[in-house]
């Protein structure tokens, strides 16, 4: 691949082809083997030198601009979901169960086709730039954030990038704002333990079922009761199984949930507040209980100078129309949030919507972004490396 040769029809017309060719062989969290090639091989075919992770899947290479000056990172996820795609598309899933609903063979092209753009303009970049492929985004709390981190990939950046998807955006226009965006994504399971009986003496059992809808209730009133009102929480168990026969008062119910908030205050006294429902409960229902409980990805809080080289780059590289008015922040959540916790960054939405045609959601087995939003993306991840690197070699603080 010769890139200075290549033209803007030509970089479209690679990465189109990445893109599919990324959708079409789709790999789940743990498994991005074949992805892992792909992704290294493209940045071979550049004349990059990428190194693989040895206990994951991830892939990292380093473009050196002509200028000394400082480190900054473009980072984009890589894997799949266990949906079965239902999109039509020529080139959809051949992995029966899997699919990239979750947009990430965008990212991993709009990463690859911005190095493409920052190795044609190497002379403009004061420093250089990391671009960080990760693995396991959607395996949540375990995602690949933290192996990226205990492997050194992010020593010595000075400010980290990323960018997702975002289908309530029409293409060309990019979600930008400082603090929280997305969620924190905690999990628990709880077990509640009654006693069996016969359904025609229920007094001499005790009804895990009814002491489960009696929790149920409980749980609602801690986002209504126990946190601020001005504070925003939702709980949700979206699992439950009790009971063996019709007859039978049942001994045992399981639940699974997940909580998402975003300030990590609220997130640290929700898990003591569902605890203290249970110990009620104990009392009252004569029931006995098991709870575990997982902090997954913390909030993602962009910082406040990224985010506004973010907001800049956007007007600058896609005009001043480009820019999203008033976004409030999701209750989805995403791995980005652990590089905010060690390093200064800021997180994008993309649009991906094309206007006029019908909107699914991320996670649908019916999405599927707009290609036109590639271009977009890739010009928005070179640009803003470039400007971040420019800022930070013109001595800006990135940590205030």
């Amino acid at each position: 691949m010769d890139v200075k040769t290549m033209q803007e029809q030509d970089i479209e017309t690679q990465a189109i082809a990445w893109r599919r060719a990324f959708h079409e062989d789709p790999e789940i969290s743990y498994h991005e083997e074949r992805t892992q090639q792909k992704v290294a091989q493209a940045l071979r075919d550049m004349g990059l030198e990428p190194t693989l992770g040895t206990k994951h899947h991830g892939v990292t290479a380093t473009i050196v601009g002509d200028a000394k000056g400082p480190l900054v990172a473009l980072r984009a996820d890589m894997d799949a979901l266990q949906v079965k795609e239902l999109t039509g598309l020529p080139f959809k899933s051949k992995n029966e169960g899997i699919m990239h609903a979750c947009g990430h063979d965008f990212h991993m092209t709009i990463l690859l086709t911005a190095a493409l753009r920052l190795l044609q303009n190497k002379s403009k970049l004061k420093g250089s730039v990391r671009l960080l492929f990760q693995p396991s985004e959607e395996m949540t709390p375990d995602g690949g954030a933290k192996f990226l981190i205990e492997d050194g990939w992010l020593k010595d950046v000075k400010a980290v990038f990323g960018m997702h998807v975002w289908p309530e955006l029409p293409i060309g226009k990019v979600g930008v704002k400082a603090g929280p965006l997305m969620a924190a994504s905690d999990r628990f399971k709880v077990r509640i333990i009654g006693k069996t009986s016969h359904a025609g003496h229920p007094n001499q059992g005790v009804d895990a079922i009814m002491a489960s809808a009696d929790f149920l209730q409980a749980l609602s009133h801690i986002v209504s009761r126990r946190i601020s009102p001005l504070a925003t929480a939702t709980i949700n168990v979206g699992k439950l199984e009790a009971g063996s026969r019709y007859n039978v008062v049942p001994g045992e119910a399981n639940m699974e949930g997940t909580i998402r908030n975003l300030d990590e205050t609220t997130r640290a006294a929700i898990p003591e507040f569902i605890e203290q429902i249970l110990e009620g409960m104990k009392i009252s229902a004569d029931i006995d209980y098991r709870m575990e409980y997982f902090k997954g990805y913390p909030v993602l809080n962009n910082w406040r100078v990224p985010a506004q080289i973010a907001t800049e780059t956007v007007e600058q590289v896609l005009g001043k129309n480009a820019l999203a008015a008033n976004i409030e922040p999701d209750l989805t959540a995403e791995d980005f949030g652990r590089y905010l916790q060690v390093v200064p960054g800021c997180f994008c939405w993309l649009g991906c919507h094309a206007e006029g045609t019908e909107k699914f959601g991320l996670h649908s087995a019916r999405f599927c972004p707009d290609e036109k939003a590639l271009q977009v993306g890739s010009k928005l991840a070179a640009g803003l490396a470039v400007n971040a690197l420019e800022a930070l070699s013109m001595g800006m603080d990135f940590t205030k």
